[in-house]
């Protein structure tokens, strides 16, 4: 039978997890975005060598398991004598990937704005930056809206991840609150829940998000 009483006597534990994950899906998140979109600007503007270095970089992050960078990172810097704390590290490592997923939407909304607009900028004397702000950039938001905010339910998903090197999240406070109650199914019941709440309300503002700019397509 489902035990409530155990979610309810661990309720300070799971809110300072939550609170934790929060944090962290938020930090990483904004920072996967700015990050993506400066990438996706570098790979449509690098040329040659550059190009090169930039989709190597994409590719490696694209096929790598997150987990195994996290493991890289984690245990390989200290190594060199680089000590950084558990919350930093998961989000670098998250930034890392995320901002990859980020580059990759875009670069699609950029490249599904018309040619023939930028042109047309050009032709009445836009400077590179005006028609970058004014004629791609709302385009290109407006098109990546909906595969953007399944970027970002994906990386609250893998905050998760963040409980394998100890991070105190949502996951490792239902693992500690599991060992010491020996409750293996209500505490990972009661983060399901939690990380659900977190999607569908992610969810609803990319819907707010998405009809705020569908002027621009």
């Amino acid at each position: 039978m489902f035990d409530w009483s155990v979610i309810a006597r661990s309720r300070e534990e799971l809110l300072n997890g939550f609170q934790l994950t929060v944090m962290l899906a938020c930090l990483a998140g904004g920072l996967s975005l700015v990050g993506g979109l400066l990438l996706c600007a570098a790979r449509l503007k690098a040329r040659g060598p550059a190009a090169w270095v930039l989709t190597a970089y994409v590719e490696l992050m694209r096929n790598t398991p997150l987990l195994i960078t996290m493991y890289l990172i984690y245990f390989g810097l200290p190594m060199v004598g680089l000590q950084i704390p558990t919350f930093t590290c998961v989000v670098v490592v998250l930034v890392m990937q995320h901002s990859v997923f980020v580059s990759e939407v875009l670069r699609g909304g950029f490249l599904s704005v018309p040619l023939s607009q930028i042109e047309a900028g050009r032709a009445i004397g836009m400077r590179p930056f005006a028609i970058f702000r004014i004629v791609q950039l709302p385009q290109a938001w407006s098109a990546s809206v909906p595969a953007l905010m399944s970027v970002l339910v994906l990386l609250i998903h893998d905050t998760s991840l963040g409980a394998a090197i100890s991070l105190v999240d949502l996951t490792m406070a239902a693992k500690v609150i599991s060992q010491r109650t020996a409750a293996s199914f209500e505490p990972f019941v009661a983060i399901a829940i939690c990380y659900s709440l977190l999607s569908w309300l992610l969810s609803r503002a990319g819907s707010f998000f998405e009809r705020r700019s569908g002027i621009a397509r």
